[in-house]
């Protein structure tokens, strides 16, 4: 359920709005650090979604964190294409800590939709990726109190 979002949250929402039609990095990176200090409400979802893989800022694993937080249905695409996306500055990661993320945050979504995503990374090319994807949907039934209602 959404509640009316604060002056502050909409202050947020508005310079990741912002952030997003400049593509700037700085306004984005200082709003993304913003999500931690606030409960991010269903106001935040549309403009992290398109945050989740956009290359012209630094900060998608926070993203990826603040839309698991949210659980929103909606970011079910965005976290499965930004499992396998390549950022060169995540290039030093060999653990891939941005999909191991996506994982978490399709799996606490918990929808039939985010349960398919997970089935289809659990079969990609990537054992250490595949292998994030199996072990969510490993525990699946024993994490239901950490999904969407």
């Amino acid at each position: 359920m959404q509640s009316t979002p604060t002056a502050a949250q909409i202050r947020v929402r508005d310079a990741l709005e912002t952030a997003i039609r400049k593509r700037d990095s700085d306004l984005a990176e200082r709003s993304i650090g913003g999500l931690r200090r606030r409960t991010a409400p269903d106001t935040y979802a549309p403009a992290l979604i398109v945050l989740a893989d956009a290359d012209w800022h630094f900060r998608q694993e926070d993203v990826v964190l603040a839309l698991q937080q949210l659980r929103s249905p909606d970011a079910v695409v965005v976290l499965e294409r930004c499992t396998f996306s390549v950022h060169e500055h995540l290039a030093h990661d060999e653990f891939f800590g941005l999909a191991r993320k996506c994982t978490w945050a399709l799996a606490d979504i918990g929808t039939p939709d985010a349960r398919e995503a997970l089935a289809r990374i659990s079969n990609c090319d990537n054992p250490i990726i595949a292998g994030y994807a199996k072990k969510r949907l490993g525990h699946w039934e024993e994490e239901l109190n950490r999904k969407r209602g």
